[in-house]
Formats: structure tokens, sequence, C-alpha cells
């Protein structure tokens, strides 16, 4: 009697699957992409020893798993079920760290679209990670963000996983309570010398995605003073200039000048920028083209803290020719009023972060008698403004910019300027 082999043995288990679809019911899915996601070392392991068609079929079973994953997308399991979700990301985070070495020795074309699918599922759910989520990344999680590292630094042969590291770390970077530990693993000094030698070493799509890491890194302090001392504004000349790219070398010049020493001439797209904006404020995800809208916020404040910047963006031609001043500033006003309602540390960073950027922008504009009526007179805004000076979230702020006011701080500020005007 012969036994079933290692590969027949994890194909029955995850062939129960396969029909895994929208109609099925929220649990039957969560206990799907769980049992998957177990079995899925089985599935690496068993490949080591597989025929020619056991492989193919193990090959076919990745299908099974992106499919359930993407069915608990469209049913929204991973926002409406954090506990889930951070299980999920747990167990993936273990599939790579126990596989760590395949970023140190040769292996097969099979492990590595493996691995880079582990990758593309888990970035996903960084990308809702709550601030309280830091206790997710560990000594493990650094380890395998070191092995990655040096993975890219001696590949020049433009490989998958490669690629995969690339789009992971960008999705990683995205949260900004992650760029210490980034920075901690030296990718710093890495991606100035992968942006010098981008054309030779990097598909050129995956070139572009350095200027977004980049970006993404500086938006933490640590991150600027980093980027500063490694001479990143000569670097970025290495990598082509694209038109649709403008606008980010634009952010990261502004990002690491002092805000004294930017000249309004070197800003010429400030509409592309305000666009940008508004494009992210009207998306559900408030998000466009890949950016989250914090990201231009984390700008335009910069720039407000140059008070003949604020002036001349409010009052610019351009910047009317796409909204009024008042209705720019009431654009502000209806996004705080969105994302205050929800702050909280049980939040993404990057929601909490908003709210931050939108006050000190508030504040910044109520030094100006021309403007500060708009938000004097909405009593929904001031409504908060008092709450939060009054702290009644009992907000944590895991993150924030030296240069800026804290959430309380700015909302104080306004009701300071609000005084001693009325």
């Amino acid at each position: 009697m012969n036994l079933p082999s290692r590969s027949e043995i994890i194909l029955s288990k995850i062939n129960k699957f396969y029909q895994i679809n929208v109609t099925d019911s929220d649990e039957v899915v969560k206990y799907a992409l769980q049992q998957l996601l177990q079995h899925w070392s089985g599935v690496l392991e068993a490949a080591a020893t597989a025929s020619d068609d056991e492989l193919f079929f193990l090959n076919c079973s990745r299908a099974f798993l992106t499919n359930v994953f993407t069915v608990a997308w469209s049913k929204d399991l991973f926002k409406n079920d954090h506990s889930f979700t951070r299980q999920v990301l747990r167990t993936s985070f273990d599939l790579l760290i126990n596989h760590i070495d395949i970023y140190t020795m040769k292996t097969t074309t099979f492990l590595i679209s493996n691995i880079n699918l582990i990758m593309v599922l888990a970035s996903g759910l960084i990308s809702i990670l709550w601030c309280s989520d830091i206790d997710l990344f560990n000594d493990y999680e650094y380890q395998l963000l070191l092995a990655m590292r040096k993975y890219v630094d001696q590949d020049f042969t433009h490989d998958d996983l490669t690629d995969g590291i690339i789009s992971f770390v960008w999705n990683l970077s995205d949260s900004t309570i992650l760029i210490p530990l980034l920075l901690k693993a030296d990718y710093a000094k890495s991606l100035i010398e992968w942006i010098n030698t981008c054309q030779t070493k990097f598909r050129e799509e995956k070139q572009i995605a350095l200027l977004s890491i980049l970006l993404n890194m500086i938006r933490h302090d640590e991150g600027i003073d980093k980027f500063r001392s490694l001479n990143t504004l000569n670097a970025i000349q290495h990598v082509p200039i694209e038109p649709s790219q403008l606008l980010q070398r634009t952010m990261i010049y502004i990002l690491l000048t002092d805000v004294n020493q930017i000249e309004l001439e070197s800003i010429p797209i400030l509409n592309m920028l305000v666009q940008l904006i508004i494009d992210a404020a009207n998306s559900a995800n408030h998000r466009y083209d890949g950016s989250h809208i914090c990201e231009p916020l984390t700008v335009l404040t910069k720039l407000f803290y140059n008070d003949e910047i604020l002036i001349d963006i409010l009052n610019k031609p351009k910047i009317q020719s796409i909204l009024t001043p008042h209705s720019f500033i009431e654009l502000f006003i209806s996004l705080l009023i969105k994302f205050y309602e929800n702050l909280s540390v049980d939040r993404s960073a990057l929601e909490n972060f908003t709210c931050t950027l939108i006050l000190n922008i508030l504040w910044l504009i109520s030094f100006h008698q021309e403007y500060y009526h708009i938000i004097y007179n909405n009593e929904q805004l001031m409504n908060i403004i008092k709450s939060a000076a009054n702290n009644e979230k009992h907000f944590i702020d895991t993150f924030m910019p030296r240069t800026m006011k804290n959430i309380q701080q700015a909302a104080i500020e306004i009701l300071k300027n609000y005084h001693e005007k009325f």
C-alpha cells in the first residue's frame, strides 16, 4: 500500500477552500484564511520533495490563498475585525521569519514566488494598522528587515525577490510609526545607495518607487535628520525625471529644506499640491494616486509655517482657479470634522496625524485677519477645538514633528488667538 506523499497530504488540506467566495459567511472566510496560512509552511516544505506534477498543483494552490484573501478584503473583514487582522498579519510575519534564509541562500523560483505572495498579503494589512499595533514589530521583524535590506544591497540582477522587497518596504514606510524601525535597520544609507545606482540596479517602475519610500521616510523627524546628512537632494538626480514625479520631487525638496530657505520660485507646482489634497479628500479612503492625504498635507503644513508662503498660497491666482481661499479653508474644516470624530489610539496613525496637520494649518491661518472669521464662525469646528484643547478624547500623539504643535497645543493656540481678537 502506497502512503500519500507530503504534497498529497498538504494539497488535500488546502483544496477544501478552493470554492470560497463572497457569498460565504464572514466566519467561513476567516476560518479558510486562517487555515490556509497555517498550512502554508507545509506547502513550502512539501515543494522540496514534490514531483513535477505535484509541484504544478502546489503552484496552482497559490490562487486559493489569493482568492480567499481577496474575498476577505471585499467583505471588509480586516477593517471590521481588528483582532483578526492582527492574527493574519502575525501569521504572515511568522511565515517570512521562518523562511528568512531565502534572503541569504540560493533558492527555487517556487519559494521566491510564494514568499513574494506572503509579502504582498502582509503589506496590504500594514496599511490599516492602528497606532497601538507597534507591538507586532519586535526583534524578529527587525532581523527580517535587516536580511531583506542586505539582499537588495547585493542584488544587481533585477530579480523578482528584490522587486517584492521594494514593494514590501514601500508599504511599510507608509506607516510613520515604523520609520524608526527602518532607520534602525539602516535603510536610509542603503536607500541612497540604491538611488545612486538605480538605473543599473532596478527595473524602471522600481526606480520611481525609491522616491516614494524616501518621501514616506522623511515625514518623520528622524528620517529628515538622517537623509539631510546623506546628500539626498543630489542623490535623487540619479532617478530618471518623469513629468508625473515633479510634484514628488518638489515635496522631497520642501521636507528636506529649512522652511525659511524655501523660495517661492522653487515651488512652481503648488497648484498640483493643492489638487492632490482635493483629490485625496474626495476619495473614500483619502488616498489618490497612491498618496494618503496626510502626505501633501505634511508638505503644506511645513510651507504654512513660512508666513510669506502661506499668504502667497491663499492668494495665488493658480490656486484660486482651483479653490477660493474661503473654500480651501472650508475643505480643511470639513476634513477635520470627519477625522476628529474617530480620533483614537486604536485608529490608523495616518488618520490621527491628519488631524494634527489640519489643526496646525488652521492655527497658522487664525493669525490672519482676512481669514480667521472663517474658523471662528463655524460652530461645529469651534466645539471640536474646545474639545481638543481640553483633551476630551484623551488621545496620544504617537508621532509628532518637532516643528509642529500637537493636537491639544494647536487647539489651545487657536483659542488663544480667538480671545485676543474678540
